[in-house]
């Protein structure tokens, strides 16, 4: 008997669903708005939504509107509970939590961070706990992605296997080249991306073009791996504004 529900979405589905979110997420559509337009429950639709996307559908809500937010401030002048109104939200301090959570600077410094970048271009830089055991990172950057000869890469720990949040620990480079990164325990999703060097504050804080690399597995031992950069399907957009993670010395 063929069963009722395939496994999961099917891709034409999935594309009409995220297409419907990216174009309604700051009008305030909900899961069950999406469930509907998939012909799901709300609760079978998030299972099998979260079998493609390393996330729920609530959560990809959530990351789209963070991402409108974090444009809108850095395109206007608006105030931020203007912002915050735009992208669907009825609280201002429920808007700056959620925004400072996952982007790593509250949304009354996003300008403010962007005109510090002006002034000292972002350097090479390390965080995280250097005492941990360290994972062997090896960069490729084909030619066919390169965004420019010259390039800075970010290659950080997260929760999940996509950039959720803020990461705890990582580094900063100014070329694809082989690292040692100390692991960061409970945080053991590799993800990195890559930026054109010298990139102006606004797409090095909201990349317009995505170049990605996801290590497939967790890793919570030391190892060798190596991250192969390739052009996002643009699905998840990166919400941390790599420059809050910077401390210049």
């Amino acid at each position: 008997m063929t069963p009722r529900h395939s496994p999961a979405l099917e891709a034409s589905a999935l594309g009409a669903v995220l297409a419907l979110a990216r174009e309604r997420a700051t009008e305030g559509i909900t899961v069950a708005d999406l469930a509907d337009a998939a012909g799901y429950s709300p609760f079978h639709f998030s299972r099998l939504f979260s079998a493609v996307l390393p996330m729920s559908p609530g959560q990809y809500l959530t990351v789209l509107r963070m991402d409108a937010a974090k444009r809108l401030l850095l395109a206007g002048t608006d105030p931020v509970i203007d912002v915050a109104t735009a992208v669907g939200f009825d609280s201002l301090s429920s808007f700056a939590r959620r925004f400072r959570a996952t982007v790593g600077v509250p949304p009354a410094q996003m300008r403010q961070l962007a005109a510090r970048l002006a002034d000292a271009p972002l350097r090479p830089f390390r965080l995280g706990d250097p005492g941990q055991p360290g994972v062997r990172v090896r960069m490729v950057v084909p030619d066919a992605v390169r965004p420019s000869r010259d390039v800075q890469i970010w290659a950080g720990w997260f929760a999940q296997p996509a950039p959720l949040g803020v990461p705890r620990g990582g580094v900063l480079l100014d070329a694809a080249v082989d690292v040692e990164i100390p692991l960061c325990p409970g945080y053991p999703w590799l993800l990195a991306n890559v930026l054109p060097a010298g990139a102006d504050p606004a797409e090095q804080i909201a990349p317009s073009r995505l170049i990605v690399a996801v290590h497939p597995q967790p890793i919570v031992a030391p190892c060798a791996v190596t991250l192969r950069f390739s052009p996002a399907n643009s699905t998840v957009p990166i919400l941390t504004a790599l420059p809050s993670l910077w401390r210049p010395e």
